[in-house]
């Protein structure tokens, strides 16, 4: 089925709630996108042969949270959230700065996210922080889907007076390794589903990807959905 796809942001772009609004289309138009409001609204014609993936189904499993949530034990953490899959523009990438030609301005790379704890003594403030994965998918010259780890990222705080924060700062840096390796192990099943396909086009949906005729409100800071069109 083929449908047009307005998103209207309310947090910021591909960011916190937005409203999915779609409706069926006569006919097949081929794939195109607008922006009607340039910061709060993106609005995508989808042809019937789109191929959909809910990213968020795919990488927030029982199974993956369990794989993550016991390598964070290496570091004395708890996981604190589920894992969440969120399109974010190059340019708000939290170490754009350090190698801004990396990638053109108007790509966007899917990030992998979560909340982790660390208990620590009496004496010292637990500290919380998130962790993000940042992965960068694209289409090669063979018009093939691949995924490239591009970065990983982590906020942390508390752990005063005592310093405990530098010693948490320790654990979750000798953590990253492994958990990058974790991330990048989710995303097989995403390569499986399209390995025999060629692709001409691949966009972000933000929420699950739905074509389902109706409006829906969805967080673009927790699923993000993949559209690719075939060559």
């Amino acid at each position: 089925m083929s449908v047009t796809s307005t998103y209207t942001f309310f947090q910021g772009f591909f960011n916190g709630l937005c409203t999915v609004h779609n409706v069926a289309e006569a006919g097949n138009p081929g794939f195109s996108k607008s922006f009607p409001n340039s910061s709060t609204m993106v609005m995508h014609h989808r042809p019937d042969n789109e191929h959909t993936i809910d990213l968020g189904r795919l990488i927030n499993t029982n199974e993956h949270v369990g794989l993550v949530s016991k390598l964070l034990m290496s570091a004395k953490a708890m996981m604190r959230s589920d894992l969440r899959v969120q399109a974010v523009p190059w340019m708000n990438v939290p170490y754009f700065l350090q190698s801004a030609g990396a990638h053109l301005p108007t790509d966007m790379l899917l990030k992998v996210s979560f909340d982790y704890q660390i208990e620590t003594p009496i004496i010292c403030t637990d500290i919380d922080g998130t962790i993000s994965v940042f992965l960068f998918l694209f289409i090669d010259a063979n018009k093939k889907l691949q995924v490239k780890l591009d970065g990983v990222w982590f906020t942390l705080d508390g752990g005063y007076p005592f310093g405990c924060h530098d010693a948490g700062v320790a654990g979750i840096k000798a953590a990253m390794p492994i958990v990058k390796e974790k991330v990048l192990s989710m995303l097989p099943g995403l390569l499986a589903v399209t390995k025999d396909v060629k692709f001409s086009t691949m966009y972000y949906l933000p929420g699950n990807g739905s074509k389902t005729p109706a409006i829906q409100v969805q967080n673009a800071s927790f699923n993000t959905g993949l559209g690719l069109i075939p060559a």
